[in-house]
Protein backbone atom coordinates (compact mmCIF):
# COMPACT_ATOMS: atom_id res chain seq x y z
CA UNK A 1 0.00 0.00 0.00
CA UNK A 2 2.90 2.54 0.89
CA UNK A 3 4.45 1.74 -2.83
CA UNK A 4 1.07 2.57 -4.15
CA UNK A 5 0.58 5.90 -2.58
CA UNK A 6 4.31 7.16 -3.65
CA UNK A 7 3.28 6.09 -6.94
CA UNK A 8 0.41 8.14 -7.02
CA UNK A 9 2.25 11.01 -5.43
CA UNK A 10 4.97 11.00 -7.84
CA UNK A 11 2.27 10.47 -10.80
CA UNK A 12 0.73 13.65 -9.48
CA UNK A 13 3.68 15.74 -9.48
CA UNK A 14 5.26 15.17 -12.77
CA UNK A 15 1.66 15.73 -14.30
CA UNK A 16 0.96 19.04 -12.69
CA UNK A 17 3.93 20.84 -15.16
CA UNK A 18 2.32 19.25 -18.16
CA UNK A 19 -1.53 20.78 -17.78
CA UNK A 20 0.18 23.78 -16.27
CA UNK A 21 2.49 24.06 -19.21
CA UNK A 22 -0.89 23.39 -22.14
CA UNK A 23 -2.81 26.12 -19.90
CA UNK A 24 -0.17 28.43 -20.58
CA UNK A 25 0.51 28.01 -23.99
CA UNK A 26 -3.56 28.28 -24.56
CA UNK A 27 -3.47 31.71 -22.75
CA UNK A 28 -0.79 32.96 -24.77
CA UNK A 29 -2.30 32.21 -27.93
CA UNK A 30 -5.64 33.47 -26.99
CA UNK A 31 -3.81 36.84 -25.79
CA UNK A 32 -1.76 37.47 -29.11
CA UNK A 33 -3.35 40.39 -30.91
CA UNK A 34 -4.87 39.66 -34.11
CA UNK A 35 -3.00 41.67 -37.16
CA UNK A 36 -5.72 43.75 -39.02
CA UNK A 37 -3.15 44.00 -42.52
CA UNK A 38 -2.86 39.87 -42.93
CA UNK A 39 -7.07 39.49 -42.23
CA UNK A 40 -7.94 42.07 -45.36
CA UNK A 41 -6.24 41.21 -48.86
CA UNK A 42 -7.07 37.69 -49.67
CA UNK A 43 -10.28 36.90 -47.74
CA UNK A 44 -11.87 40.36 -49.25
CA UNK A 45 -10.97 39.46 -52.75
CA UNK A 46 -11.93 35.56 -53.08
CA UNK A 47 -15.28 35.61 -50.94
CA UNK A 48 -16.99 39.09 -52.19
CA UNK A 49 -17.76 38.11 -55.72
CA UNK A 50 -17.52 41.00 -58.58
CA UNK A 51 -20.98 43.37 -58.48
CA UNK A 52 -20.56 44.41 -61.97
CA UNK A 53 -20.94 41.06 -63.44
CA UNK A 54 -24.78 40.21 -61.30
CA UNK A 55 -26.20 43.59 -60.89
CA UNK A 56 -27.89 45.59 -63.55
CA UNK A 57 -28.17 48.37 -61.70
CA UNK A 58 -24.11 48.69 -60.87
CA UNK A 59 -23.28 47.92 -63.92
CA UNK A 60 -25.69 50.43 -65.59
CA UNK A 61 -24.61 53.28 -62.93
CA UNK A 62 -20.72 53.10 -64.15
CA UNK A 63 -21.72 53.03 -67.70
CA UNK A 64 -22.05 56.10 -70.39
CA UNK A 65 -25.31 56.63 -72.59
CA UNK A 66 -24.02 55.45 -76.14
CA UNK A 67 -26.92 56.23 -78.92
CA UNK A 68 -25.97 55.20 -82.36
CA UNK A 69 -27.21 54.42 -85.82
CA UNK A 70 -25.05 52.27 -88.07
CA UNK A 71 -25.08 52.09 -92.18
CA UNK A 72 -26.71 48.55 -91.85
CA UNK A 73 -27.80 46.24 -88.61
CA UNK A 74 -25.14 45.11 -86.72
CA UNK A 75 -26.96 44.53 -83.20
CA UNK A 76 -26.04 40.32 -83.60
CA UNK A 77 -21.82 41.12 -83.98
CA UNK A 78 -19.47 41.53 -81.73
CA UNK A 79 -17.68 45.19 -82.47
CA UNK A 80 -14.18 45.80 -81.37
CA UNK A 81 -12.10 49.31 -81.48
CA UNK A 82 -9.76 50.07 -83.73
CA UNK A 83 -6.77 52.79 -84.11
CA UNK A 84 -7.88 56.03 -86.18
CA UNK A 85 -6.14 54.86 -89.26
CA UNK A 86 -8.08 52.08 -88.98
CA UNK A 87 -5.55 49.43 -90.09
CA UNK A 88 -5.45 47.34 -86.76
CA UNK A 89 -7.50 46.52 -83.94
CA UNK A 90 -6.65 48.13 -80.48
CA UNK A 91 -9.10 46.54 -78.07
CA UNK A 92 -11.36 43.42 -78.43
CA UNK A 93 -13.34 41.33 -75.89
CA UNK A 94 -12.25 37.91 -74.16
CA UNK A 95 -15.11 35.72 -74.95
CA UNK A 96 -16.20 35.64 -71.09
CA UNK A 97 -16.67 39.62 -71.61
CA UNK A 98 -19.00 39.88 -74.00
CA UNK A 99 -22.11 39.79 -71.38
CA UNK A 100 -23.65 43.09 -69.92
CA UNK A 101 -25.89 42.47 -66.70
CA UNK A 102 -25.69 38.30 -67.09
CA UNK A 103 -26.85 38.23 -70.69
CA UNK A 104 -25.47 38.84 -74.05
CA UNK A 105 -24.46 42.20 -74.09
CA UNK A 106 -26.88 43.24 -77.45
CA UNK A 107 -27.34 46.58 -78.01
CA UNK A 108 -30.98 47.78 -77.21
CA UNK A 109 -32.90 49.08 -79.96
CA UNK A 110 -34.76 52.08 -79.62
CA UNK A 111 -36.68 54.73 -81.78
CA UNK A 112 -35.62 55.68 -85.72
CA UNK A 113 -33.17 52.73 -85.94
CA UNK A 114 -30.56 54.17 -83.20
CA UNK A 115 -29.35 51.36 -80.57
CA UNK A 116 -28.42 52.14 -77.48
CA UNK A 117 -24.59 50.57 -76.93
CA UNK A 118 -24.28 47.74 -73.97
CA UNK A 119 -20.86 46.55 -74.91
CA UNK A 120 -18.54 49.56 -74.60
CA UNK A 121 -18.49 51.24 -77.88
CA UNK A 122 -16.31 54.02 -79.45
CA UNK A 123 -15.86 56.27 -82.35
CA UNK A 124 -13.36 53.88 -84.08
CA UNK A 125 -16.01 51.00 -83.43
CA UNK A 126 -15.98 48.59 -86.21
CA UNK A 127 -17.56 44.85 -85.96
CA UNK A 128 -16.55 41.48 -86.76
CA UNK A 129 -18.54 38.44 -88.54
CA UNK A 130 -18.82 36.86 -85.21
CA UNK A 131 -22.11 36.90 -83.88
CA UNK A 132 -22.22 37.64 -79.41
CA UNK A 133 -23.55 33.78 -79.08
CA UNK A 134 -20.82 32.29 -81.26
CA UNK A 135 -18.24 34.45 -79.70
CA UNK A 136 -19.33 33.57 -76.80
CA UNK A 137 -18.63 29.81 -76.71
CA UNK A 138 -15.23 30.06 -78.16
CA UNK A 139 -13.15 28.92 -75.62
CA UNK A 140 -10.37 31.50 -75.97
CA UNK A 141 -10.05 34.48 -77.82
CA UNK A 142 -9.43 34.71 -81.53
CA UNK A 143 -5.54 36.03 -83.10
CA UNK A 144 -5.09 38.66 -83.95
CA UNK A 145 -4.95 37.53 -88.06
CA UNK A 146 -8.26 35.47 -87.37
CA UNK A 147 -10.36 39.09 -85.88
CA UNK A 148 -8.15 40.87 -88.68
CA UNK A 149 -9.79 38.88 -91.34
CA UNK A 150 -13.16 38.42 -89.28
CA UNK A 151 -13.84 42.33 -89.68
CA UNK A 152 -17.43 43.09 -91.55
CA UNK A 153 -17.32 46.69 -91.43
CA UNK A 154 -14.30 48.94 -90.37
CA UNK A 155 -16.38 52.55 -90.67
CA UNK A 156 -19.81 51.39 -89.51
CA UNK A 157 -21.23 54.49 -87.46
CA UNK A 158 -23.63 57.18 -88.99
CA UNK A 159 -24.06 58.79 -85.61
CA UNK A 160 -22.94 58.28 -81.72
CA UNK A 161 -23.98 60.14 -79.47
CA UNK A 162 -23.07 60.49 -75.36
CA UNK A 163 -25.80 61.13 -73.51
CA UNK A 164 -24.79 61.53 -70.07
CA UNK A 165 -24.14 57.87 -67.19
CA UNK A 166 -26.80 55.65 -67.35
CA UNK A 167 -28.63 54.87 -63.70
CA UNK A 168 -30.41 51.66 -64.31
CA UNK A 169 -33.54 53.57 -64.58
CA UNK A 170 -36.38 51.40 -65.65
CA UNK A 171 -37.83 53.84 -67.37
CA UNK A 172 -33.92 54.23 -69.63
CA UNK A 173 -35.60 53.40 -73.32
CA UNK A 174 -38.73 55.88 -73.05
CA UNK A 175 -36.85 58.87 -71.68
CA UNK A 176 -34.29 57.71 -74.62
CA UNK A 177 -36.75 57.65 -77.11
CA UNK A 178 -37.64 61.23 -76.00
CA UNK A 179 -34.59 62.25 -76.25
CA UNK A 180 -33.86 61.03 -80.08
CA UNK A 181 -37.44 62.94 -80.64
CA UNK A 182 -36.46 65.97 -79.67
CA UNK A 183 -33.07 66.18 -81.51
CA UNK A 184 -30.52 64.54 -78.67
CA UNK A 185 -30.87 67.96 -76.38
CA UNK A 186 -28.08 67.84 -73.70
CA UNK A 187 -26.12 64.83 -75.78
CA UNK A 188 -22.67 65.33 -76.99
CA UNK A 189 -22.26 64.22 -80.97
CA UNK A 190 -19.29 61.85 -81.50
CA UNK A 191 -19.61 61.12 -84.53
CA UNK A 192 -21.34 63.09 -87.89
CA UNK A 193 -23.54 61.86 -89.68
CA UNK A 194 -21.99 61.90 -93.52
CA UNK A 195 -23.14 64.23 -96.05
CA UNK A 196 -23.73 61.13 -98.72
CA UNK A 197 -26.04 59.20 -96.21
CA UNK A 198 -29.52 59.62 -97.54
CA UNK A 199 -31.90 58.28 -94.80
CA UNK A 200 -34.28 55.76 -95.92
Amino acid sequence: MKCTKVSIFLITILTIPVFADCHSSKETAENIPIRQDVLKPVAVTKTIPPVAATNTTSVAALAPILIYKTTKDYSQYVPVIMNAEKTKIITYPDPTDVYYGGKLAYPTLLDNGYFLDNRGIEANVAFLSYTYEAYSRLKAAPTMEQLMNSLLDKSPLLELWNCGIRDGNKEEVNRLNTLIEKGFPGCKRLVKMPKVYMAP
